[in-house]
């Protein structure tokens, strides 16, 4: 039997109760932003149309990103025989993690080691790579799949595909206010009409302010769903390794592309995931160490498809796989 390292319960409630605090005040000052701005340029009215395309938001958004995605990646979808042990760990963790709805599996033909999750709790898809299949244990596996199903289990990808609306209808509405403004600043000052600086700040800097609580709300998610991952799989080392590997194979990747200056890392602020360093730390801190558990399979290739040798490259709308 495999050594196993299981998780202290309690550190994961109170890493949950703390991301649970963060993402709470990061949404909150989000909607706050985009209805300053809203109120600005149209009052009780705007906050109104606001709060309706949001809504709309929540129900379409995902569903609308789930096809874009899986174009942009060439992803197609799989079938249980082609790779039964996939598929049958997949329904252990949903069962586990009280989602009745199975997702679909697609595979991404890409060497590099990638797994996003789209749609929402009537439709979800989970792609992963043909690199991600090949490279990685079974324990990696699971956590990777543990981490996604987490997102669908904490209603992620409703509450992102809002936070991504409205730092874009914030970005939208403060254009539009500043071009208004500087369209009729020599009419304003004809009547001498004074313009409020402190406003004329706000609308500049809203679109900044969104996008950056955009990524803290990511950030914060991503650590909420590493301790579901812990919290499905019983194995918090799973989702560490696998996490340490994805990161080394992508800081190559960008060195390859960029020399010495692609290993450079982006400021925390900037981040849609937090540094991996610290990913595995909290991780570890949840580790407690059992005698012995199950063994997982590393063998999750899909049946008839060869290795995956060509190298990314550049598509027409900008994005690689």
């Amino acid at each position: 039997m495999a050594k196993r390292f299981t998780i202290n319960p309690e550190k994961v409630a109170e890493n949950r109760r703390r991301n649970f605090v963060h993402a709470t005040v990061l949404i909150s000052a989000i909607v706050l932003l985009l209805g300053a701005v809203g109120f600005m340029i149209a009052g009780v009215a705007g906050l109104i149309w606001i709060a309706t395309f949001g809504f709309l938001a929540m129900m379409l958004g995902p569903r609308l990103s789930q096809q874009v995605m899986l174009q942009m990646y060439s992803a197609t979808e799989l079938k249980p025989q082609q790779v039964p042990m996939l598929f049958e760990l997949v329904d252990e963790l949903c069962e586990r993690g009280g989602i009745k709805r199975r997702p679909r599996l697609f595979y991404i033909p890409s060497r590099l080691m990638l797994a996003f999750t789209v749609g929402g709790r009537d439709d979800i898809i989970i792609a992963v790579s043909d690199g991600l299949l090949r490279q990685l244990t079974g324990r990696e596996i699971a956590g990777v799949l543990a981490h996604e199903l987490a997102h669908v289990a904490h209603g992620d990808l409703k509450l992102m595909a809002l936070a991504d609306f409205m730092t874009k209808i914030t970005r939208f509405l403060a254009l539009v206010a500043l071009l208004l403004l500087l369209v009729n600043l020599p009419y304003l000052q004809e009547e001498g009409v004074a313009i409020p600086w402190p406003p004329i700040a706000l609308l500049a800097a809203a679109p900044a302010l969104s996008l950056l609580l955009q990524l803290g709300l990511s950030r914060a998610r991503e650590y909420d769903a590493d301790a579901g991952a812990a919290m499905l799989t019983g194995d918090p080392g799973g989702i560490a390794s696998a996490l340490v590997k994805m990161d080394a194979q992508q800081r190559r990747y960008w060195e390859n592309i960029f020399g010495r200056q692609g290993s450079i890392d982006q400021p925390s602020l900037l981040r849609s995931h937090p540094k991996t360093d610290e990913r595995v730390r909290m991780l570890e801190e949840m580790v407690i160490e059992e005698d012995d558990g199950m063994d997982l399979p590393d063998n999750f290739i899909p049946g008839g498809r060869d290795e995956v040798r060509k190298s990314p490259r550049r598509r027409y709308h900008g994005f690689r796989y």
